[in-house]
């Protein structure tokens, strides 16, 4: 709930950007496509914030992390296996089975896969994020949110843009080459083509080389045309992002591990920008095609089409123990998914008594994953018979095809007076076929035929092989009302009530399954569908000098999928039981003068687990539920309780007709937990962090050079950690049960760097 504080905070906002003013210049309105139609981010009845791609590409924002720190209660990041959404604190753990909490939407296309979040983010119109549960217009499955991507069109006169900049201290080169205009009488085209390498800054002495490295390249091409009187988009993109190594350290031992792990096996764990581990890297390609056609329709509206397929192959080798001990090294894994979708929707035409929005979508996708992972020479100083597991490996082979169907509405109400209602709903209907092998094997190892390699992987690493395969179909219907009222032409109120929900399915990392041999603790393998409401209150006002946006949500989550550390080497996935949030949200523009405008926004968020009793426990705690402990109370990991944005926007022309800008941002979040069982031994205890641009531009637009500095006061900030996998077993193991102990390790972001940018316009 909200506290005095934060009341009072809000309200004086409200005040300072309200006051008058008598300036020549007004504050430039933002479009955004929150609810299909363009309209003014601030006549938007939700809590959405939107940034320019303009923006985007003056910061040099290469990616939806990098963004994520600048936009209050939305949190992205990449970790060792995975990607990672999360708004409000709703975000999908660390298992490709679950669908995204959190979707991407790219140009009308949803990106369910979190592999989809690295894509690289250039040339675009703006990009979007709808905080709260979003089912309507974006899908089932955006239970959390939505991310929305616009990217720039073809364009009927010529343009160009060649953009090259150089940061130094990382060794980073980044390319953007954008041409667009038409190339016949009807026919508009524009070309995309990006580059970025960079060498890392963390230096890992065992590969003897800086991490982590990224190279990555992308093309997007895009034709407009008309026939008739239907406009038509062909949009077809390929990307490779590939990278090399972590942004990783291993830190925080504690108790017996500095005693175990010491002196020839010795485990770097000071923080100070080194690592040592095997061989990393991931390797990825996207292909995707979008064909987007509006047909003008008798009345006024228009019927869309859009059709759009993108698939994706990665490829990753990991050394997931973290440390350059040879233990779980070599390992890899591969993800292939392949989707269609077909979209059909008419748009009434706009400004009468009731505006509306009807539409079908349908869906079908193929995902196979495979996971390999040996187990290397260092588990010989472990003595038999654990030694004996040296050179032995499991092979798990995943598989699923899942075919939705939905159909969906909205209707904005114009009644009596200032009133206006808005209903809408999505109905869902999805059915899944899933498989999962794991086999063990011993070639060439002593164990090879005999049925003690299946004892000791079930017995030292809770590992069982298994072969299971099941169907599931799952209906949802997914309601919205909302009430909004015009305070005056520039300013608003509205309350909404939205249900939402995600589609269960089948346990991509499990290594057992209930009821398999010699395995210590069930595994899992089926878990259902995950369902939220949520009612928020907003308030929104804008003049010409300023605007602001206010929104208090409170959600309740039933069923929620989780996905709980064993202990050793594999997770248990299933449904915490219930958790409720609540907070608000607050955004602000005040053009202070002509050439000076000053911009904040910021969050407070309250997420507590109301009913979760079989969590993992954090190390030294005591267990309350047999192996487990009840996180009921509890927050979550990745929610700081508040985060915020500040900056200002500084703009004038100098007298030699070039114009200079400034830009100086501030981002702030309180501390929040990294790791899954919520350890207090490791988690980031807050930052703020200054970003600064600083730019010239010819009188005639067309060159421009720029400073972009990030993070400048070199802020060590920890976006994720966890557990070293198998620590505690070791220290057991070598200690003969008479020590325990344990080390962690952490992803950290981006320190200090500066680049230099040139920008060419023709």
């Amino acid at each position: 709930m909200l506290n005095s504080r934060q009341i009072n905070a809000a309200l004086v906002a409200i005040l300072l950007i309200s006051s008058p003013s008598t300036f020549s210049q007004v504050l430039e309105e933002v479009v955004v496509t929150a609810q299909i139609r363009e309209q003014s981010l601030q006549d938007v009845p939700i809590s959405v914030s939107a940034v320019s791609g303009e923006d985007i590409a003056d910061r040099s924002v290469d990616n939806l992390q990098s963004l994520s720190a600048s936009v209050p209660n939305f949190m992205v990041v990449e970790t060792q296996i995975d990607t990672s959404i999360s708004i409000r604190g709703v975000r999908s753990g660390a298992n490709k089975g679950f669908e995204q909490s959190v979707p991407m939407n790219f140009d009308g296309i949803v990106y369910p896969r979190s592999q989809l979040a690295r894509t690289p983010l250039v040339d675009l119109e703006r990009v979007e994020v709808l905080r709260g549960p979003q089912p309507t217009l974006f899908g089932k499955n955006a239970i959390g949110g939505a991310v929305s991507v616009t990217s720039a069109k073809p364009t009927e006169e010529f343009e160009g843009k060649f953009s090259t900049s150089h940061e130094s201290e990382h060794g980073e080169d980044q390319s953007l080459l954008v041409l667009s205009g038409a190339l016949s009488d009807n026919l508009l085209g524009r070309l995309t083509v990006s580059t970025r390498e960079m060498d890392g800054w963390i230096t890992n002495t065992r590969m003897k080389r800086v991490e982590p490295q990224r190279d990555e390249t992308y093309i997007r091409g895009q034709l407009a045309w008309t026939s008739g009187n239907v406009d038509y988009n062909l949009k077809v993109e390929t990307a490779d992002f590939d990278s090399v190594g972590y942004a990783m350290e291993a830190i925080a031992p504690q108790d017996g591990y500095g005693l175990v792990f010491a002196g020839p096996i010795a485990v770097e764990t000071t923080e100070n920008w080194v690592r040592s581990s095997g061989e990393t890297f991931s390797e990825n390609t996207m292909d995707n095609f979008v064909l987007t056609a509006n047909y003008p329709m008798d009345g006024g509206g228009t019927l869309t089409s859009i059709t759009g397929h993108v698939e994706y192959d990665s490829y990753e080798v990991l050394d997931v123990d973290y440390v350059g001990l040879e233990i779980l090294d070599g390992t890899n894994q591969t993800e292939k998914y392949d989707q269609w979708s077909q979209e059909i929707r008419y748009t009434s035409p706009g400004g009468e008594n009731v505006d509306y929005i009807i539409g079908a979508y349908f869906q079908t996708a193929d995902v196979d994953v495979t996971d390999y992972v040996p187990l290397g020479s260092f588990l010989a100083l472990a003595g038999p018979p654990v030694s004996l597991l040296v050179g032995t490996n499991w092979d798990r082979l995943y598989a699923q095809s899942s075919d939705m169907f939905s159909v969906f509405g909205q209707a904005d109400i114009n009644l009596e007076g200032n009133w206006r209602l808005t209903v809408g709903a999505r109905y869902s209907n999805e059915d899944k076929d899933g498989s999962r092998k794991l086999t063990l094997d011993g070639t060439g190892t002593a164990l090879a035929g005999s049925p003690l390699l299946n004892a000791l992987w079930a017995g030292v690493l809770n590992v069982g092989p298994h072969d299971i395969a099941s169907s599931r179909s799952e209906n949802s219907f997914d309601p919205m009302v909302r009430l909004s009222y015009d305070l005056s032409d520039n300013s608003q109120m509205y309350v909404s009530y939205t249900q939402g929900s995600k589609a269960g399915g089948f346990d991509i990392r499990g290594n057992s399954i209930p009821g398999t041999p010699l395995v210590s603790s069930e595994g899992g393998w089926e878990f259902e569908e995950e369902e939220a409401t949520n009612i928020e209150w907003g308030y929104k006002m804008k003049s010409d000098r300023a605007s602001f946006d206010f929104t208090y949500f409170t959600t309740e989550y039933d069923d929620l999928q989780t996905s709980v550390f064993d202990g050793v080497l594999g997770f248990k996935v299933g449904n915490a039981s219930a958790a409720e949030l609540d907070g608000f949200e607050m955004q602000g523009r005040y053009l202070i003068t002509d050439s000076l405008e000053f911009y904040a926004s910021m969050a407070s968020l309250d997420y507590k687990f109301t009913d979760w009793k079989n969590s993992q426990c954090a190390y030294g705690e005591t267990a309350t539920n047999g192996i487990y402990c009840d996180r009921s109370g509890a927050s979550v990991i990745l929610a700081p309780e508040d985060t915020a944005n500040a900056g200002f926007a500084y703009d004038t022309v100098l007298s030699n007709n070039w114009s200079f800008d400034a830009n100086l941002n501030v981002d702030y979040s309180s501390e929040y937990f990294i790791t899954t069982n919520l350890d207090k031994n490791i988690k980031e205890s807050g930052y703020s962090k200054v970003g600064l641009v600083l730019g010239l531009t010819s009188s005639d637009g067309k060159w421009r050079i720029s400073l972009i500095g990030d993070n400048l006061t070199d802020e060590r900030i920890k976006v994720v950690g966890g557990t070293i996998p198998l620590a505690r077993t070791f220290v057991r193991l070598a200690s003969g049960g008479a020590l325990d102990g344990i080390a962690y390790d952490a992803i950290y972001a981006r320190p200090k760097n500066i680049a230099i940018k040139l920008d060419y316009n023709f």
